[in-house]
């Protein structure tokens, strides 16, 4: 099947998020991340309505990064501190922890989900991880599942509680770069909701 230019950008956005927040990234996703081909890659996404100002600011904080002299530990040091402490110290990155529903709840529907798309949780991560979330949404727009499924999954497993979660992480830290990629983030799918 011959995917649209517009298809093929959104999973590829959706698929880009769900990686840089997984897990902490090594060296070689730094230095891919700092390569010219991706640093163009990350300034397109500035044509997308909305997202100009976050993405120049994700890329100043990008270039921070890159120069630091221990670039990957800090940056895991980084990621542990706002996602692997348990609030009120850090914040987390599970749907389940949110008002709108419970751990068990979100679980089992988002496990439902990936069997239906005949995925599975990577690296026994929970499904409500907002990794798992980006990157199943990036399945149901590369195999272009309906407009109104694709929609009705951001509106009650993503946008019900990503913009609290954006909201948290700034609260943290209102600069740093995983803080500003959940910010582009959020409003990517905000602007990608109204598209559909």
């Amino acid at each position: 099947m011959q995917h649209s230019p517009l298809t093929l950008r959104r999973a590829a956005i959706y698929q880009w998020f769900s990686q840089l927040l997984f897990q902490e990234l090594s060296e070689a996703q730094l230095a891919a991340l700092g390569s010219q081909e991706s640093r163009a890659w990350i300034t397109s996404l500035s044509a997308i309505p909305g997202l100009a100002s976050d993405v120049k600011r994700f890329e100043r904080s990008l270039t921070r990064v890159l120069q630091r002299a221990a670039r990957a530990q800090e940056l895991a040091a980084d990621f542990a501190s706002l996602f692997l402490l348990a609030p009120p110290v850090g914040v987390s990155p599970y749907a389940g922890h949110y008002p709108h529903t419970t751990p068990a709840q979100e679980r089992r529907q988002m496990n439902a989900l990936l069997v239906e798309q005949a995925l599975a949780p990577r690296e026994n991560e929970a499904s409500d991880h907002i990794a798992i979330q980006l990157a199943l949404m990036a399945e149901q727009v590369s195999r272009e599942a309906p407009v109104a499924t694709q929609y009705y999954f951001l509106q009650h497993h993503v946008l019900c509680w990503a913009p609290l979660f954006m909201a948290s992480c700034q609260q943290r830290d209102a600069k740093g770069f995983y803080v500003l990629a959940v910010v582009m983030m959020v409003h990517f799918i905000h602007e990608d909701a109204q598209y559909l």
